[in-house]
C-alpha cells in the first residue's frame, strides 16, 4: 500500500466579518511511495466547490466526493500519479465553538467587536482547510490573507509580503514555516494592538485587542527569557525569527503552544495592577513557560501518533517550572509542583479507571480528556522529574539534548526519548522508563521490621482493591533516623516484588521517599508511623517530609488501610505546623473529608480551627508587603478552610472587605479571590450587585473569574440554584465552568446539585468537551453521594449514548463510589 505525506500547502484565506465566513484557496504538494489513483484528506464543515490537479503547467478539475461523519475529502485523480500537486477552493464558517478558525468578541467603546482566530489541536485544523490532519503528517505552509486594510494579520511566520488591493483590501503574505504539524498552525485576524521588544535575532511581540497592551510588559519580558533558557538548555537555536503571544478574550484552555504564535486566555497573558493576584503572576510565568518549552518538546519534535502525546505535554510540565524557578527562585514554586501537579497525579492515577502516560489505542480515538490529562502533564512530569533526580542533572540533560537534536523536525515514539538518553549517558534506564510510561497505576510499598532489617514489598496502589502483578522499577530513597538525628539516607533501584534492606545500628525511626522524590506511596506499621509522628512535631523532618507523611495517611484512609479517626488522631502531630507544603495538604485533605464524612465533621472542624487558627493569626489576614509568595498563597487557601471551619474572626473579615469590595473600595489582589468568596457566602443581596460588575463592559477577566466563583458560593439554596441559572443563560460559555465547579464545592446547595445537573444537562453539553467533563467529574462524585445507585444507572445510561465521555464517566463513579465507603465509614 502506497505511503502518502505532503510536503507542501499554500494556503489563502479571505475572511468576511459581516456574516461570518471565509473563502479558502490550499495548495498542496503530495509524494506517494508509489503511483495512486485517489486522494483521501481531512475536512469538516468545509464547503468544497472545487478540486483540481496539476498537469504540466496547469490545473485540471478532478472529480471528488465528501463523507461527512468520516470528515473525509476523497478526490479522485484523472490519471496514476506518486508526485501531484492539489488546488482546492472552499468555504467555511468562522465559528462560535472556540475551535477551527473562530471568532471571539470583545467590546470597543461599547460597541461589540471580533478577531478571528485558530485552535487546531487536536484535529480542527480540517476546519480551516483540508489536510492531512494528523501529527506525524508534517509539511511547510506558505500563509496569505486578504483582509481589510485596517485588520493585521497573525501567523506561524514573519509577514513577507503585504500589498494594498481594491475595495479596501490588502494581502499579507507570510514567510514559509519549518516542517511542522497541522495543529500548530495558527491564523489571527483582526485589529490587533502589538508591544513590542526584538533580540539579535527574534522579534517578541504580544498581541491584544486594543488597550490591554499597557497590562502585557510581564509577559512579553517573560517570553524571550522563556525562549533564552529553552535555546541554552537544549542548545537548539529556534527556529523561527520572531515569538508572538495573543491574548484572545474567548479561550477554552489556558493557553495553546501554536508554533511562534501562541494564544493565552487574558488572565494568563496580561497582568493588572491591582487585580492580578501573586498567585496569578506565578500561574502566568508557569503557563508560558510550558508553552514556550512546546516549542521544543511538541513542535521541533512531535508525537506520531497521539498516544504519545506524553512527549509534549509531560516535558513541557517539568519545563514549566523549571523555567519559572530559574528566573524566580524566590518563590520556591518547586512546593507548588508537589502540591499541585504530583497530587493530581495521585489523585487520578489511584482509580481503578486509570491509564498509563503513553495512552492506550490509536488514531484519533486517542485524545487529551479531563480523564486522561493529569495522567499525561502532572503523571507524566512527576515521573520525568524523578527520573531526572535518579540521573542526576547533567546526565538528564544531555539525554534531552541528544533525543531533541537527532529527532528534530521529524515525529517519535516514546522509546525514542529512553533510547537517546541511554545512547547520550550509557545509563540503562530504557528497562526502567517501560515500567513507568506503559503501566497504568503506582506503586505502594508496604514496609515492615522484622529484626535488624527492613523488609519491603511493591504493589499496585489504588482507593479500591485491585488484583495486579505490575513491578515497577522503583528509585528509592529511605532516611534513618536515631532520636531527632537523621544518620544515614541509602539509595536502590527496587526492581523485585520484595526486598530486604539492613537497618544501622540504632535506627529508632525510618522514612521511605526521602523528600518526596519518587513517584510511590509508603504504608508503615504503626510503631513506625508515630515514631515519624514525633519527628513531624519536633520539625526535625523537612516540609516535603511532613507533606508526604500526611498525605499518603489520608490516602491509606480512602482506600480503608487505616480509619478517619486514625487519620485525626494522627493530626495531633500537626498542631504546631506552619509551613506551606504540609498546611496545604491538610486544608486540601480536611476539607474533603468534612464535605464526605457528615458524622466527623465536628471533630473534622474543630482540628482545621485549631491548627488553622494558629497559623493566620501569626501571618495575618491581610497581606504585607515583601512577604514570600508561599505565604500569600498560604493565606488566601486556609481563609477559605477556616470560614468553612467557623472561624468567627475569618467570617467577620470576610464580610468586613466584601462589603468594601461592594462599595467600589480598592481590596489587595491576593486577597480577593478568598474575600469574594467567603462575603458572598454571608451576603445573599451582594448576587445583583455582582451581575452588575460582571456585566461592565471594562472588567479585567482576572476580576471576572473572582466574581463567578463568588456566584458560586451563596449559602442560600434557592438563591444559588437562581444564580446558576443566569450560568447556564448569561455567562459565555468558556466561563460558566466557573462558578459551576465552586458550586460543587458549596455544602449548602450541594446535595441540589444532581437534579440541577439532570434538568441541564442539554444546556451544559453545548459546553466545551474538557468543561462538559470537568463538570460531570466535579459535581457527580459528591452531589451523588445521597442517591449513588441513581447516579450510576443515569450515567451508564447516559455513557452508551455518549462515547465520548466515558472515560469520565467511568473516573467519576468509581469516585462516587470510593466518598460514599468514606461516608459510611
Amino acid at each position: 500500500m502506497a505511503k502518502i505525506r505532503p510536503s507542501h500547502y499554500s494556503i489563502r484565506l479571505e475572511p468576511n466579518f459581516e456574516n461570518f465566513y471565509f473563502s479558502g484557496l490550499t495548495e498542496i504538494s503530495i509524494r506517494a511511495t508509489e503511483p495512486i489513483d485517489k486522494i483521501e484528506l481531512n475536512a469538516h464543515e468545509l464547503a468544497v466547490w472545487k478540486c483540481q490537479v496539476k498537469k504540466e503547467k496547469k490545473f485540471i478539475e478532478c472529480q471528488f466526493s465528501f463523507n461527512p461523519k468520516k470528515q473525509i475529502l476523497s478526490i479522485d485523480l484523472p490519471e496514476v500519479k506518486s508526485d501531484l500537486v492539489l488546488k482546492i477552493e472552499y468555504m467555511g464558517l468562522i465559528n462560535d465553538k472556540l475551535v477551527g478558525l473562530y471568532r471571539s468578541k470583545y467590546i470597543e467603546n461599547e460597541e461589540e467587536k471580533f478577531i478571528a482566530v485558530t485552535q487546531f489541536e487536536e484535529d480542527h485544523a480540517r476546519q480551516a482547510f483540508p489536510c492531512f490532519d494528523h501529527p506525524s503528517m508534517k509539511a511547510t505552509f506558505n500563509i496569505e490573507f486578504i483582509i481589510d486594510k485596517k485588520f493585521s494579520g497573525i501567523a506561524n511566520t514573519r509577514v513577507e509580503e503585504e500589498t494594498d488591493l481594491k475595495n479596501d483590501k490588502k494581502l499579507i503574505k507570510f514567510k514559509r514555516t519549518p516542517k511542522m504539524s497541522s495543529y500548530l498552525l495558527f491564523f489571527g485576524i483582526g485589529d490587533f494592538e502589538y508591544l513590542e521588544a526584538s533580540s539579535e535575532a527574534i522579534r517578541y511581540r504580544i498581541a491584544t485587542t486594543p488597550g490591554k497592551t499597557q497590562f502585557a510588559d510581564y509577559a512579553l519580558d517573560f517570553g524571550r527569557k522563556s525562549i533564552e533558557f529553552g535555546e541554552k538548555y537544549t542548545g537548539i537555536k529556534f527556529p523561527i525569527d520572531k515569538l508572538d503571544q495573543i491574548a484572545v478574550p474567548d479561550f477554552a484552555f489556558g493557553a495553546m503552544e501554536n508554533y511562534a504564535a501562541i494564544t493565552y486566555r487574558e488572565n494568563i497573558l496580561l497582568v493588572y495592577p491591582g487585580i492580578t493576584s501573586k498567585a496569578g503572576i506565578e500561574r502566568i510565568a508557569e503557563v508560558i513557560a510550558h508553552e514556550v518549552a512546546h516549542q521544543w518538546f511538541g513542535n521541533l519534535v512531535s508525537p506520531v501518533e497521539w498516544k504519545y502525546i506524553w512527549l509534549n505535554e509531560s516535558f513541557a510540565t517539568l519545563f514549566g517550572y523549571a523555567i519559572a524557578d530559574y528566573y524566580h527562585p524566590e518563590w520556591q514554586i518547586w512546593e507548588g509542583f508537589l502540591a499541585g501537579e504530583v497530587d493530581s497525579a495521585f489523585e487520578r492515577d489511584s482509580l481503578l479507571e486509570t491509564f498509563p502516560i503513553e495512552l492506550p489505542g490509536k488514531g484519533e480515538n486517542t485524545k487529551i480528556t479531563a480523564a486522561t490529562a493529569p495522567i499525561i502533564y502532572s503523571k507524566g512530569g512527576a515521573v520525568l522529574q524523578m527520573i531526572q533526580g535518579y540521573l542526576g542533572e547533567d546526565k538528564f540533560k544531555k539525554g534531552i539534548q541528544y533525543f531533541l537534536n537527532n529527532h528534530k523536525f521529524e515525529c517519535v515514539e516514546s522509546s525514542a526519548y529512553w533510547q537517546g538518553i541511554e545512547e547520550a549517558t550509557g545509563e540503562p534506564i530504557s528497562e526502567m522508563m517501560k515500567t513507568w510510561i506503559y503501566q497504568p497505576g503506582y506503586p505502594l510499598i508496604t514496609v515492615h521490621k522484622v529484626g535488624d532489617h527492613l523488609s519491603l514489598e511493591q504493589s499496585r496502589f489504588s482507593y479500591l482493591p485491585n488484583s495486579s502483578a505490575n513491578v515497577w522499577m522503583i528509585p528509592l530513597t529511605i532516611s534513618f533516623y536515631r532520636e531527632t538525628q537523621l544518620i544515614d539516607t541509602q539509595r536502590f533501584v527496587f526492581n523485585e516484588k520484595s526486598m530486604v534492606i539492613s537497618l544501622p545500628d540504632g535506627v529508632t525511626a525510618h522514612k521511605l521517599n526521602f523528600e518526596q522524590s519518587g513517584f510511590y506511596r509508603v504504608i508503615y506499621e504503626k510503631e513506625n508511623l508515630h515514631a515519624l509522628g514525633k519527628l513531624v512535631k519536633q520539625k526535625v523532618l523537612s516540609p516535603r517530609d511532613r507533606y508526604g507523611l500526611h498525605n499518603d495517611l489520608y490516602a491509606f484512609v480512602r482506600s480503608e488501610d487505616y480509619s478517619i479517626d486514625d487519620y485525626l488522631d494522627f493530626m495531633e502531630y500537626f498542631t504546631e505546623e506552619d509551613n506551606y507544603l504540609p498546611l496545604v495538604a491538610m486544608s486540601a485533605n480536611l476539607v474533603h473529608a468534612f464535605q464526605v464524612v457528615e458524622s466527623r465533621r465536628e471533630r473534622i472542624s474543630a482540628i482545621g480551627f485549631k491548627a488553622f487558627y494558629k497559623v493566620l493569626e501569626h501571618i495575618g489576614y491581610e497581606p504585607k508587603e515583601d512577604e514570600p509568595h508561599q505565604v500569600t498563597n498560604l493565606r488566601s487557601s486556609l481563609l477559605i478552610s477556616s470560614y468553612l471551619f467557623n472561624d468567627e474572626g475569618v467570617a467577620e473579615f470576610g464580610r468586613q472587605k466584601f462589603n468594601e469590595y461592594l462599595e467600589g473600595k480598592s481590596i489587595h489582589p491576593d486577597l480577593l479571590s478568598s474575600i469574594t468568596r467567603i462575603g458572598a457566602a454571608q451576603v445573599p443581596s451582594s448576587f445583583a450587585i455582582l451581575i452588575k460588575k460582571l456585566e461592565s463592559a471594562d472588567i479585567p477577566e482576572p476580576e471576572t473569574i473572582n466574581i463567578l466563583r463568588a456566584i458560586g458560593s451563596f449559602e442560600d439554596k434557592d438563591l444559588q440554584l437562581n444564580a446558576l441559572d443566569y450560568v447556564i443563560e448569561k455567562v459565555p460559555s468558556k466561563n460558566k465552568i466557573f462558578p459551576i465547579m465552586i458550586s460543587a464545592r458549596n455544602l449548602f446547595v450541594v446535595d441540589h446539585l444532581w437534579e440541577w445537573f439532570k434538568n441541564n444537562i442539554v444546556e451544559l453539553e453545548k459546553l466545551h468537551p474538557m468543561h462538559l467533563e470537568g463538570v460531570i467529574g466535579n459535581i457527580v462524585s459528591v452531589a451523588g453521594l445521597n442517591n449513588p445507585d441513581e447516579v450510576k444507572v443515569y450515567l451508564e445510561d447516559y455513557m452508551q449514548k455518549n462515547d465520548k465521555v466515558k472515560d469520565t464517566i467511568k473516573m467519576t463513579l468509581e469516585r462516587l463510589a470510593i466518598n460514599s465507603r468514606l461516608r459510611a465509614s
